[in-house]
């Protein structure tokens, strides 16, 4: 239905009928909509809950091996760098300057004491014995005529004494020159072998030269320069190894502690101690480099392989696989996303590592026996995250 009225200065104007359906505004106001529809209502949270984040998805377990936490025996120790020396070695060298005559040595010969090595020309000085000699007969004679003549009153006491000493005076010279005789004859005062020889048949050598050495390695010490506070841990008889530097597992000789310095060095604060070593086979050579381990006791302590330790800001961990629930346990968390049932999970575990020995670190604190330690793929692991225990390749530092 239409209505009209007359608006001044126009003509009239005709008001619209509303019609029922015409009237409907083009989308439903909402609430409109929620209150004539209950069904929407109802799966309004479920639309809402679908519009949020995702939930996350189910992570694969890596591929891993274990190890189980065991004790085994470990050595209280310190390792030193050292040379071995032979217990006796001499080095030959003649007393007197002389040409070298005769050399009955060889280098590498093996030689008994008492043994002549090499004689230096005895021409002139055994010609000068000679003379000596005759001038030794000549002042004894005069000393026991005058000795007579001054007993007699012919002669005063000083004129004897004059002659008793002459002779006194000749008979020491002839035994100097002697002596001096005997140095031209070198003898081996040890057994051993011969070393390098310095000189040849027909060389000059002078007083105090090195002709050659003979060295004895059957019986051979190390010098080893402990801190000075272990000096009280160390004791007589205590066992020391030695290993070849190049190959820490070979083993060279086994010795104890023989001596033990009285004092410690006041600038180095270092005791000095000497261990002892039989080389009836020979194998140890005088002067040789070696690795000494001086072993202060030996213990079991619980172990785990060097390849499972990792480093984080100088605090050395490891992972171990344990149950989820105590992974959660332990990081006071869920762990998200949930793992399988039964499937283990890593976990870091911070560790107090003693020494290494044959592969392994001895272990001071974190861990327990029977505890199981992650091998292989360390580096794709992180705390909660599933583990499958098999074969896993090792972890390349």
């Amino acid at each position: 239905m239409a209505v009209s009225w007359i608006h001044p200065g126009h003509g009239p104007i005709v008001q619209p009928s509303r019609s029922p359906v015409l009237d409907r505004p083009p989308f439903p106001s909402p609430r409109g909509a929620l209150l004539a529809s209950p069904v929407a209502l109802a799966l309004l949270p479920l639309a809402l809950t679908a519009c949020g984040s995702p939930k996350p998805a189910a992570v694969a377990p890596t591929p891993v091996r274990l190890v189980s936490v065991r004790a085994l025996p470990f050595l209280d120790a310190i390792d030193v760098q050292s040379t071995l020396e032979a217990i006796r070695e001499v080095k030959l060298a003649p007393e007197i300057a002389g040409r070298i005559v005769a050399m009955p040595m060889a280098e590498g010969q093996p030689v008994r004491p008492g043994q002549p090595l090499f004689a230096l020309d005895q021409i002139q000085l055994r010609a000068e014995v000679n003379a000596d000699a005759a001038e030794a007969r000549k002042d004894r004679v005069n000393a026991e005529r005058y000795i007579f003549l001054n007993q007699q009153g012919a002669v005063s006491t000083k004129e004897r004494d004059f002659y008793v000493t002459q002779a006194i005076q000749s008979r020491d010279t002839l035994r100097a020159n002697l002596a001096n005789l005997g140095y031209k004859n070198v003898l081996s005062p040890i057994g051993g072998v011969v070393g390098n020889i310095n000189y040849k048949l027909g060389d000059v050598v002078q007083a105090g030269s090195v002709v050659t050495s003979i060295v004895d390695n059957s019986r051979l010490w190390v010098r080893l320069d402990i801190p000075g506070e272990d000096a009280y841990r160390v004791r007589p008889g205590l066992p020391v190894v030695l290993k070849a530097p190049d190959a820490p597992g070979r083993l060279l000789a086994r010795g104890a502690v023989s001596f033990i310095a009285p004092s410690i060095d006041k600038e180095k604060q270092t005791l000095l101690v000497k261990a002892t070593f039989d080389n009836a086979d020979g194998a140890l050579r005088n002067g040789q480099r070696v690795k000494a381990t001086l072993v202060y006791s030996q213990a079991p302590s619980l172990a785990v392989p060097q390849q499972a330790v990792l480093l984080q800001a100088g605090q050395p961990f490891v992972y171990v696989a344990v149950s989820p629930e105590v992974a959660s346990q332990r990081l006071g968390r869920k762990l998200d996303p949930a793992p399988p049932p039964g499937t283990p999970v890593a976990l870091q575990v911070p560790v107090t590592l003693g020494t290494l020995q044959r592969g392994a670190f001895a272990v001071r604190g974190g861990l327990n026996a029977g505890d199981q330690v992650i091998l292989g793929n360390l580096f794709q692991l992180r705390s909660g995250l599933p583990v499958r225990p098999g074969t896993a390749p090792e972890t390349r530092r």
